[in-house]
Formats: C-alpha cells, sequence, structure tokens
C-alpha cells in the first residue's frame, strides 16, 4: 500500500518569475473552466482536441474531467439539481527537483505562456516536517502544484509516497476516550493532561487581544499541540502492545447533539490525526459507535445514566467504582473488539449469508 504525505513550501521568485508563473497560473485557470463548461454541456464527448494549444491546455483538459467525475458522483449521491461547476482555486501542475549548487532547497518548474519550449524556474525552501518524512523513507515525486491563496500570495504542494504493508486486525484493542477535563483517557489506564486551563488561558489572551484591538486566536489552534502529543503516544503504544487502536467514530459525532462544542471537535481531530499516524506504522484501526459509551460499565454491560456523576462512575447495577473516562475507554476497547470479530469471523468465511428478501404479494 502506498502512502501519500501533501507538504505546503514557500516560494522565492525574483519579480520577473512571479510575474510569468502568476500569468501561467491565470491561463490554466481559465482553460480549465472553458474545458469543465465545454464537457458539462457536450456529455457524449470525452475529450476535445488541444492540438496547437500547448501543454498547459491539456493538463488543464485532464483536471476539468476530473472535477466533473467528482461533481457527477456527488450530484448521483444526493440526488440535488446540477449546473456547471464555477472553478475558483486550481493548482497549476509543475514539476519539482531538487537544488545541488544553490542556497535553496528545491527548483519549481513551471510552464512559460511568453515564450514555448522554455521553463519558469522558481526556487523553493524546504522545511522540518519534510525533511522528517524523507528521512523515515518517503521519497519526493517530481509533480508537483502551484497555488494561490486568498491575498494573493503563491506557493508550492509537493507529494512525498511511501510503500507500507496494510495494517492487519489484532484480537485484543486498545480504547482511546477525548474529552476536556482530560485530553485523553485509555483503557491502560493512562490520563493526559487535562485543557480546562489551556482553554482558559486561551479565553483570556484573546480578551487582551480584542482589547488592543488585534484579531483573537481559536482555541483549537492551542489545543492541536496536545492532542497530536496523545495521538502519537496512544499509536505507538498500540504498535509496541500488538492492539488494535479504538476510537469513536468522527462521521457519527458530527451528527450528535449539542453541536459545535469543543469536545466534539477534539474528539474528531484525533480521531483523524490518529488514523494518519496508524496507517503509517501499521496499527489497525477501528471506529466504534458513539452513543452511550459514558454510561455503559465495562465489567457488566449495564447502561444506565445515573451511573456517572461528574468524573465518578459508580455502575447502579455491579457496584464497581472507577474513573468515568476510563470506563468509557474500555466499553469503546470492548465494541473494537466486538468489531474486529467480526471482520475476523467474516474474513474466514463462516459467517452466514445474508436472508434473501421475501418477493412481494403479486
Amino acid at each position: 500500500m502506498q502512502l501519500t504525505r501533501i507538504a505546503k513550501l514557500a516560494i522565492y521568485p525574483r519579480f520577473q518569475k512571479l510575474e510569468g508563473a502568476r500569468y501561467t497560473h491565470m491561463r490554466h485557470l481559465q482553460f480549465t473552466q472553458h474545458w469543465t463548461q465545454q464537457l458539462y454541456f457536450n456529455r457524449g464527448v470525452k475529450s476535445f482536441s488541444t492540438a496547437g494549444m500547448g501543454q498547459l491546455a491539456n493538463q488543464a483538459q485532464h483536471k476539468a474531467q476530473g472535477i466533473l467525475k467528482a461533481h457527477f458522483e456527488s450530484v448521483k449521491e444526493t440526488e440535488n439539481k446540477s449546473n456547471v461547476p464555477q472553478i475558483r482555486q486550481v493548482g497549476c501542475p509543475a514539476k519539482i527537483e531538487k537544488s545541488e549548487n544553490s542556497s535553496f532547497d528545491y527548483w519549481l518548474s513551471v510552464e512559460n505562456t511568453f515564450e514555448k519550449c522554455k521553463k519558469i524556474h522558481v526556487p523553493v525552501k524546504g522545511h522540518k516536517r519534510l525533511t522528517q518524512w524523507l528521512r523515515r523513507g518517503y521519497k519526493l515525486n517530481p509533480t508537483a502544484e502551484l497555488h494561490k491563496d486568498k491575498n494573493g500570495k503563491f506557493y508550492a504542494i509537493v507529494f512525498v509516497q511511501k510503500e507500507v504493508e496494510k495494517a492487519q486486525p489484532q484480537e485484543k484493542c486498545l480504547g482511546v476516550d477525548v474529552g476536556v477535563t482530560h485530553s485523553v483517557s485509555r483503557s491502560d489506564g493512562y490520563l493526559g493532561s487535562g485543557c480546562k486551563k489551556l482553554l482558559t488561558r486561551t479565553r483570556d489572551r484573546n480578551a487582551e487581544r480584542r482589547r488592543q484591538g488585534h484579531l483573537k486566536k481559536s482555541a483549537k489552534t492551542f489545543m492541536k499541540q496536545r492532542l497530536d502529543i496523545e495521538a502519537n503516544r496512544a499509536v505507538r503504544v498500540a504498535q509496541a502492545g500488538g492492539w488494535n487502536l479504538a476510537f469513536e467514530d468522527p462521521k457519527l459525532l458530527a451528527n450528535l447533539k449539542p453541536r459545535g462544542r469543543i469536545a466534539m471537535w477534539a474528539k474528531s481531530y484525533f480521531a483523524n490525526r490518529a488514523s494518519v499516524l496508524a496507517e503509517e506504522l501499521g496499527v489497525f484501526v477501528v471506529k466504534v459507535f458513539p452513543p452511550k459509551t459514558s454510561q455503559t460499565c465495562a465489567k457488566c454491560l449495564h447502561c444506565d445514566p445515573l451511573s456517572r456523576v461528574k468524573s465518578v462512575f459508580k455502575c447502579t447495577a455491579c457496584e464497581i467504582r472507577t474513573h468515568a473516562d476510563i470506563n468509557a475507554s474500555r466499553v469503546i476497547a470492548l465494541k473494537g473488539s466486538e468489531n474486529v470479530l467480526k471482520i475476523l469471523t467474516y474474513r474466514s468465511g463462516s459467517v452466514l449469508k445474508r436472508p434473501r428478501r421475501a418477493r412481494r404479494a403479486a
């Protein structure tokens, strides 16, 4: 299985090169919009001839084909009315190569629309994260893209790839529950540091920034570092113990009430971050059904909302007393083990076939 990571790099062009790259990016955007309209209204035609228009027009047509393919699939899924997609932002194709006799790390080559058979070479600098990926065995893909943000600043998008083995499910699971009182609670008894002080400090800083007339910073910005550290720890522990990593499904969390709470965002962010790290380290990920995990006893599986009082969980059936977040993580681990058992049973071929639907009466 091939893993792909994306890195955003800063470019340092001179004025003349920047003007050429800007014009090429604009022409590629216009070509993409043109071919999107042509292919949308002529659905029986797979492609149009780009003879004499240059390589940029050909690349834009391939981009438009991909955009329309995704557009029609989404329309088929949602059953909404369709119209011609308006292309606001699109990456201009480019090539990247390592620099040898320069103070810059890489050179980005873009099509030159002013002079044929020539390229615009823009200097690019790498960063720490890209260097770490290359040290881990990732290889830099020569294909890159030139993008422009909402402020009109250009940057490069590069891709690094690595071949890894696909993760296989194990018998046991390491359950992880994410919250605010404790950033992470694991089924092995680990409790992460809390985020309440961090949120309070962020609120005070934002109040001071507003008083001085500056823009405020989101509280999520400061929580990402803590969640990244905890996600890395959880994946490392699961890899060392030979366990699966189980947590609540982020797609289902988005539909639960109340929406908009920072705790829900933290659960989804941790799940997405842990999935990326687990894929790289070969740890199998299990996503469980989130409702009532904090109200269920991990020992007798009795569900009662009265069992949990703040951070203490005391089961009303078996009267076991434990930390509420640890109990929730153990329930997640049990649900994850059940899901893995279904997967292993299905792969072994011993699962029963689904009964056929009864025929409708005439």
